[in-house]
């Protein structure tokens, strides 16, 4: 069963996203500052924007009957790195008190966001009391990060995990080969925590300022993951190249792992990347998908140029998934739009909503957001990642 969160006192665009979508025992949501007018007030620094986004997510959860104490996943999106300090601190005085569950947590500078925007939060919650969160003592903490994840049920929701050493500074030398074993041996121990390893991960994001280091983590990535997936079941996974990060940081990973089955769903329609990812998968009633594009069979990159039909190649991709794993356009809940920066969202936004009504059964969207970026992959304007709910299937 899934509802739709509508809400007149927040800002609203139900013909590209849903305010906040409750699928199972989850509910996605993203805010920012905007209110019903759509405007946000422009000379009001970063923590007004934090403390504001806060407050319109915990009225569209009091929705469903949640409050911020239930969020289990928190990305933060920010126009400016430089803002990171004081919008973790406006996040330690709302989830750092005592007794609170310290939601997994994730800071990230992008190139724009929405409504001229500097602040903008993507939410999982859960009302699921089978939960705890992930704090190790000998790991530190990514900025703006309370705990190193936390368990719902099955599921292991990490925080951003990157290479940075208590005093927030990184080993020499800067290479992403180096960081990108450091921060997979780091998600390795937080799961040995939690009695799981690398080969529960089922989904992974990782966020890097540029495409100059796709190779050399790659590579990285796949001698540690030797042994551990064959190249054919790597976990989906979503590489977007970023604005900022912090001085030398050069990957913070993002990953979710799964106590329990997972199967990979692969449609025959849609290019794979062995050694790379696997196109979704499957853990519980929930279907996971890698970060799609307009990259199709022998890699090449369709309506290449055209913003418009990028994002329609991406969501057949998708669509063809979510068909192979035996559901449907309607039973996404959830996406997350990466659009390189510069283009016209109008572009994107007509043919997002234009390829919904034709191919969907519901008039209800999916909940999300789109954030712009600086690269994605080569000759790509647009990837989405997506989550569907396939209960019942």
């Amino acid at each position: 069963m899934t509802n739709t969160i509508r809400l007149h006192e927040l800002y609203s665009n139900d013909g590209l996203f849903a305010q906040g979508v409750q699928a199972g025992e989850l509910t996605f949501l993203a805010q920012d500052a905007r209110g019903p007018n759509e405007k946000v007030v422009e000379n009001h620094g970063a923590s007004h924007q934090s403390r504001r986004t806060l407050e319109n997510l915990s009225l569209a959860l009091k929705i469903v009957g949640l409050s911020l104490e239930n969020v289990i996943s928190l990305a933060v999106f920010l126009t400016d790195y430089s803002d990171a300090k004081q919008v973790a601190e406006v996040l330690q005085s709302t989830f750092g008190e005592s007794g609170k569950i310290y939601p997994a947590t994730t800071l990230v500078g992008v190139c724009g966001l929405e409504g001229n925007c500097r602040v903008r939060m993507d939410v999982i919650a859960s009302a699921s009391g089978d939960r705890e969160p992930i704090v190790i003592r000998d790991i530190p903490l990514a900025a703006g990060s309370g705990s190193h994840g936390i368990r719902v049920g099955g599921l292991v929701f990490l925080s951003g995990v990157d290479a940075l050493d208590e005093r927030g500074e990184v080993s020499v030398p800067v290479t992403i080969q180096s960081q990108t074993r450091a921060v997979l041996n780091r998600i390795s121990k937080i799961l040995n925590h939690q009695k799981l390893g690398l080969g529960d991960l089922c989904r992974t994001f990782m966020f890097m300022p540029s495409t100059e280091y796709r190779p050399g983590y790659g590579e990285a990535r796949k001698q540690v993951y030797q042994g551990i997936f064959s190249e054919d079941e790597f976990p989906p996974n979503s590489g977007i190249y970023v604005q900022d990060l912090g001085s030398n940081v050069l990957l913070r990973s993002v990953a979710m792992a799964y106590r329990g089955k997972k199967t990979i769903v692969t449609s025959p329609h849609v290019r794979t990347a062995p050694g790379s990812f696997s196109q979704s998968v499957r853990v519980g009633e929930w279907l996971l998908l890698a970060g799609q594009d307009a990259v199709g069979f022998n890699r090449e990159v369709e309506a290449e140029g055209s913003l418009a039909g990028q994002t329609e190649a991406t969501l057949r991709h998708m669509k063809h998934i979510v068909e192979a794993a035996g559901g449907d356009l309607n039973d996404i809940v959830k996406t997350t739009v990466y659009l390189v920066a510069g283009q016209d969202r109008d572009e994107f936004a007509n043919a997002y909503q234009n390829f919904f009504q034709t191919y969907g059964r519901s008039l209800t969207m999916p909940a999300g957001l789109t954030v712009e970026v600086r690269e994605l992959s080569p000759r790509c304007l647009v990837e989405i990642d997506a989550v569907a709910f396939l209960r019942g299937q």
